[in-house]
């Protein structure tokens, strides 16, 4: 007689969750299919579907996960911050600069940027943790200006590694964050 297993619904889903960031990471946006996922968890594909009835769920599942990552990592960085000028943007240029440097992020990055562009409510789901990054910011309205300009930067640069643009070291991305952070303002705002 066999045990019975002790159900677990939550760290099933996170099980899913990180084969799914796995499998984007060494399949890409084209090998990302439920029975890729399927092959590297424990259990049977109707374990999957039971949790993520479809590719789709699965997807916003994965953004839910990485948007909800993001946004605790700006909030931890904003709550050590001892400068007031502008930490959340400054905490979201940092978080972006750290998930950068991490070695699968440009590939789980690329599969979620093609999941945004194809799929309108993953693209949305994208914007609500980007819109609950915004609304956590009491920025001045002296210092949005700067704010702005380094969520730019910080988005260039996630953008320029997913697509391969300019090769850019870790070393450099860090050389531009004290560049940027000592000279704020640079819109003449006060600190």
């Amino acid at each position: 007689m066999s045990t019975p297993r002790i159900r677990c619904p939550e760290a099933t889903r996170a099980q899913i969750i990180e084969a799914a960031i796995r499998t984007a990471h060494e399949e890409g946006a084209a090998g990302f299919t439920l029975d890729a996922v399927v092959a590297r968890l424990p259990f049977s594909k109707g374990a999957l579907l039971h949790h993520f009835p479809n590719k789709l769920a699965l997807l916003e599942g994965v953004v839910d996960h990485l948007g909800q990552d993001f946004v605790n990592q700006i909030r931890e960085r904003v709550a050590k911050d001892p400068n007031p000028y502008v930490p959340h943007a400054r905490a979201y240029l940092q978080a972006t600069i750290d998930e950068v440097d991490a070695p699968d992020y440009a590939s789980v990055s690329r599969a979620v940027l093609v999941a945004c562009l194809l799929e309108p409510s993953i693209g949305s789901r994208w914007q609500a943790h980007i819109a609950r990054i915004r609304a956590d910011d009491p920025t001045e309205p002296a210092a949005a200006d700067d704010a702005l300009i380094l969520r730019l930067v910080a988005d260039g640069l996630w953008l320029n590694d997913i697509m391969g643009g300019h090769p850019i070291s870790p070393d450099q991305r860090r050389a531009l964050t004290q560049i940027l952070s000592p000279n704020l303002p640079v819109t003449g705002a006060k600190r």
